[in-house]
């Protein structure tokens, strides 16, 4: 196949008939209602599940990019312990901080989700990319060659523009402009591939602004990694149709699909989630000792926050709270506890694992 030097088409020459994509936007829609609802409504705080969705995000991100970190290393403790993963999460906290703040979306915003992807490395990678810079060299993606350095400037800035603009929306309400918005920016920003390295990573990071600046989610973050994973070879198959091509409809058709499986893969977390703290909690309900009862409550809640876990982190959490139980009834107690859990040891580790927990942040079955 030969080399593709087209010059790339102007975001406003790109194709779309929005109006078409109503029922499956209502659909989305009805799937963020329930999300949303789950997430409000959940009879446990599902602020350190989201964390841990939000650190498993960051990780489906970097796994698109052919970068993995296991789960020990991800779940162990209160943060992230890769670097990428840690930037991820900073990155995406800062943007969403921005877009907040401001609700226009600008080039320095997008220069700065590169820079933070980027903060305090120091390997080849990070300084080829230029954090915080455009690209200021030619690159190539399989056989297509994206805009020539001294023009991505001129392209960054009609692409900004397009974002905070409603042409070619006119008739539709918010949400239907958010979602086929979002789907057209991501492919496009693609397309223009700003930056040396980083551009996946900064381009999932930019749809999760555009969702999050109509306010479909109730919470800060929603997660698109998992679900182009879930069908990575179509996903750069589908984008590879637009480097030739600016027609967006299938493109976005298939874009919403992502959306929607997810959003039900989000839902089953939550739902799975509920239902294995709701019966274990039940169990947990009928120790008659009030004291045990008690600190099997405090250990439990302890280590589905952080599932992947050492006893003396357990220890060091958990018996200060407790100075009239010893030693070792508090370990009798812990051990208890861990087999109604079905908690197994890491093998060759100090760590434990609530493998449950665990399975249903990854989302395995689903």
């Amino acid at each position: 196949m030969e080399d593709i030097r087209k010059e790339l088409y102007k975001i406003y020459d790109v194709k779309f008939k929005p109006l078409e994509f109503q029922k499956k936007v209502d659909k989305i829609v009805e799937l963020f209602i329930n999300y949303n609802r789950y997430l409000d409504n959940s009879p446990f705080d599902t602020q350190f599940l989201s964390m841990q969705l939000l650190k498993y995000e960051a990780r489906h991100s970097n796994m698109i990019e052919g970068l993995d970190t296991n789960d020990v290393e991800l779940l162990a403790q209160d943060t992230p312990t890769s670097k990428k993963i840690s930037n991820y999460v900073n990155a995406l906290k800062n943007a969403n901080l921005a877009i907040k703040n401001n609700k226009l979306f600008t080039e320095e915003l997008i220069l700065n989700i590169h820079r933070d992807l980027f903060q305090n490395m120091m390997s080849v990678h990070a300084i080829n990319a230029i954090p915080g810079m455009w690209r200021i060299k030619q690159v190539k993606i399989a056989n297509y060659y994206p805009p020539k350095p001294q023009d991505v400037p001129i392209y960054m800035n009609d692409f900004v523009n397009w974002l905070n603009d409603n042409k070619g929306f006119e008739g539709c309400n918010k949400v239907l402009e958010a979602l086929v918005k979002g789907a057209i920016a991501h492919a496009y920003f693609e397309k223009i591939h700003p930056f040396t390295d980083g551009n996946g990573r900064t381009g999932r990071i930019l749809f999760n602004l555009i969702i999050n600046k109509y306010d479909l989610s109730t919470k800060p973050y929603f997660y698109i990694s998992k679900g182009i994973l879930k069908d990575q070879f179509t996903y750069y198959q589908e984008l590879a149709k637009l480097d030739n091509s600016c027609d967006f409809q299938k493109w976005i058709d298939f874009f919403l699909d992502l959306l929607v499986y997810q959003l039900e893969s989000n839902i089953k977390t939550f739902s799975e989630a509920i239902k294995l703290i709701v019966r274990i909690r039940n169990e947990i309900i009928k120790e008659e000792n009030p004291r045990y009862r008690e600190l099997k409550k405090t250990i439990f809640e302890y280590i589905s926050k952080y599932p992947i876990f050492t006893f003396s982190r357990v220890y060091f959490k958990c018996k200060p709270k407790f100075d009239d139980i010893d030693d070792a009834t508090f370990v009798g107690i812990f051990n208890i506890l861990l087999e109604q859990c079905e908690v197994k040891k890491v093998a060759d580790s100090k760590h434990y694992e609530f493998k449950k927990i665990v399975d249903i942040i990854v989302g395995k079955k689903w």
